[in-house]
C-alpha cells in the first residue's frame, strides 16, 4: 500500500496540510461526462463533473462551490486546483482532504465519487 506524502499549503497565512490517503483500487470507468450529486459544505453546496476518456479521468470540474463571500472565494480558489490535481494523480475518488478547506474537500469527494460510480456502471 502506498501512502502519499504530506504537503503543506498556505491559506490566508495559516498552514494547511493534505491528509494522506491509501492508494486507490483499480475500477473500470466508461467514457463520458458524469455529474455527481450536490453536497452541503456548510457555507454552500459543492457539485463535481468528471469527464472520462479512454477509461481514465481526463478532467474534473467543480460546477458548484461556495463563493458567496470573499473568504469562501479565496479558500476555494486555492483548494479546488489542488483537489483537481489530486484526482488527476490518483485517477480515483480516493484523494486527500485539504485542511483549511475540509468541508469543501469532503463535499467535493462525495460528489466526485457519485460521478465516478455513474461511470463505473
Amino acid at each position: 500500500m502506498k501512502i502519499s506524502e504530506k504537503l503543506v499549503l498556505v491559506f490566508g497565512g495559516a498552514a494547511a496540510m493534505l491528509v494522506p490517503h491509501a492508494a486507490a483500487q483499480a475500477v473500470t470507468l466508461h467514457d463520458g461526462t458524469f455529474t455527481g450529486g450536490t453536497y452541503d459544505a456548510y457555507y454552500g453546496n459543492v457539485q463535481v463533473k468528471a469527464t472520462i476518456q479512454g477509461g481514465q479521468i481526463a478532467n474534473v470540474q467543480a460546477v458548484q462551490f461556495p463563493n458567496h463571500s470573499r473568504t469562501s472565494r479565496s479558500i476555494n480558489a486555492q483548494a479546488l486546483p489542488y483537489l483537481q490535481q489530486e484526482v488527476a494523480d490518483a485517477q480515483s475518488g480516493k484523494i486527500d482532504i485539504i485542511s483549511g478547506a475540509t468541508l469543501t474537500s469532503r463535499a467535493y469527494i462525495k460528489s466526485l465519487r457519485d460521478a465516478l460510480n455513474q461511470s463505473a456502471k
